[in-house]
């Protein structure tokens, strides 16, 4: 009887690892090494190991000896995207916010020169991109090409900010129709004229922020001046999405979050 059991148990084993291993891999699978998949966020998501190449590359560009490339070489220099990462760390309000503490960069003008409360962890930004043609995050088939991300000290994932410039109103209502259908929607005390919408998940927080200005085509020189110029609507955009572990710590304490966000139950 017990000769008979071990090909099962071998057979019942094998198919438990190669279970364990499809959710291992299809985690691992789950976002793009070069794009951050923001439907497929968790709060697991590793800024550190997602940026680190892109500032790797950043700062090889940077330190490059321009002097010495070729044409095709220098052309790729200036439609690479750049990466930074900034130290996170808490500073004291000094009674110029209704808090005790906000976060900031050390490396900000206004930080420079004092003494951080504690460090708090790392920022990583896309300091310049091409508006067109980069791609740093996507949600419902709409491209962001410039993305702000923040961990703590321990590479847990805090905070995104998402931006982009739109001329093809589709893509706004792509965004927004997907938050509205996939999450619940916040009651928010906007004072900003309506242009801030939030909504929850289990782990995060969203909020889409909207801008609309008017872009105004500028000639170049030997044009017909006299034509009146072309105006395009251009409507800004940016999505946060705030963990809310992040802002579970942050309200403890008593540090500067945006008005808009809610408290969070512990």
């Amino acid at each position: 009887m017990t000769i008979s059991m071990k090909p099962f148990h071998f057979l019942y084993y094998s198919v438990c690892c190669l279970i364990v291993l499809s959710g291992v891999l299809y985690s691992c699978q789950s976002q793009n090494p070069d794009r951050v998949i923001l439907e497929k966020l968790d709060r697991n998501f590793n800024a550190s190991k997602f940026y680190g190449p892109k500032i790797k590359r950043s700062e090889e560009l940077l330190h490059a000896d321009v002097k010495s490339m070729d044409k095709k070489e220098l052309k790729e220099v200036f439609e690479t995207a750049i990466f930074k990462k900034d130290t996170l760390a808490i500073f004291n309000s000094e009674g110029s916010l209704p808090t005790l503490f906000y976060i900031e960069s050390t490396a900000a003008w206004g930080t420079r020169k004092l003494k951080p409360v504690k460090n708090f962890g790392y920022r990583y930004t896309t300091v310049s991109y091409n508006e067109e043609k980069d791609t740093i995050a996507l949600l419902n088939g709409v491209s962001f090409p410039a993305l702000t991300m923040a961990e703590d000290n321990s590479g847990k994932f805090a905070y995104l900010n998402a931006m982009k410039s739109l001329k093809n109103k589709d893509d706004f209502n792509k965004i927004y129709r997907y938050l509205q259908k996939r999450y619940k929607r916040l009651k928010l005390q906007n004072d900003a004229g309506g242009s801030i919408e939030g909504w929850e998940s289990e782990d995060f927080y969203y909020f889409l922020l909207k801008k609309n200005r008017r872009e105004e085509q500028i000639f170049s020189f030997g044009e017909d001046k006299d034509n009146e110029p072309a105006i395009t609507e251009i409507v800004d955009i940016r999505l946060e999405i705030y963990g809310k572990k992040y802002i579970q710590t942050m309200r403890r304490k008593n540090v500067y979050l945006p008005d808009y966000i809610p408290n969070v139950n512990e």
